[in-house]
């Protein structure tokens, strides 16, 4: 019985993987093709600028400076931004899943959502990154060391955020998993403190962004997994994803 169970945890594990990442590469794609133009893309992002000036929080560029003045931790942002979104995400996702495979579905379905959404918005709002524009002492940490530009990415895709609203809904999930212990809660938001910082010490993001991303996916987060009858959620707790 014991492998059988394990078996079926693998079986669902795999499937479940090949689906995300066939999601993820559609996402991918789509993300592409909707790509706006760039001076349309340079406009929203002098918008964006504008707004925070007048509400006095237009702070990125000393951020970036700050953290370029200590070298480790330049480097780390640059590596946080880079290799540890998706495996964050990856990871978060299989804790979730082993410990409660109906609460996992639910918070992929807030991805899935979420990323139809942000789709809908680069397509209608293009916003170019902080790093396209030097004039505010931005420069580009990462992307020069890529290769710069590419038309295998959409550069114009800065609101919102996913890097944040992604990590953020990891960081909420984990800790709904284990019934929101305190210190759990506390502990798994620096990762998405830690995403904050990198994407804007990168020049990927203004603050906005990540205002835009993370309300975004909570809003969806709140329509889907929150207003539900909590007891459900009670109910199937402590079931393993080999039982459902």
């Amino acid at each position: 019985m014991k492998l059988r169970a394990t078996l079926r945890l693998l079986a669902g594990i795999g499937a479940e993987a090949a689906f995300v990442i066939a999601a993820y590469l559609a996402y991918s794609a789509l993300r592409i093709a909707v790509e706006g133009g760039h001076a349309q893309a340079v406009d929203h992002a002098l918008d964006i600028v504008a707004l925070e000036q007048s509400l006095g929080i237009f702070r990125e560029a000393d951020l970036q400076r700050a953290v370029e003045s200590q070298p480790w931790l330049d480097a780390f942002t640059r590596w946080f931004y880079l290799w540890a979104y998706l495996p964050l995400l990856g990871a978060a996702g299989l804790v979730v899943y082993l410990r409660d495979v109906h609460l996992y579905r639910s918070y992929r379905n807030v991805m899935l959502v979420s990323a139809a959404l942000g789709l809908v918005v680069f397509a209608l709002l293009p916003v170019a990154p902080p790093r396209m524009l030097p004039e505010f002492g931005f420069w580009d940490s990462v992307h020069g060391l890529l290769g710069g530009t590419s038309g295998a990415k959409n550069d114009f895709a800065a609101v919102p955020s996913f890097h944040f609203g992604f990590t953020l809904l990891a960081a909420v999930g984990v800790s709904h998993a284990f019934s929101w212990r305190p210190w759990l809660l506390a502990a798994s938001m620096l990762m998405p403190a830690v995403m904050l910082v990198s994407i804007v010490a990168t020049a990927n993001h203004f603050f906005l962004d990540a205002f835009v991303g993370g309300l975004m996916v909570m809003a969806v987060w709140e329509l889907l997994v929150w207003s539900r009858d909590e007891r459900r959620w009670a109910g199937s707790r402590g079931q393993s994803p080999a039982q459902a």
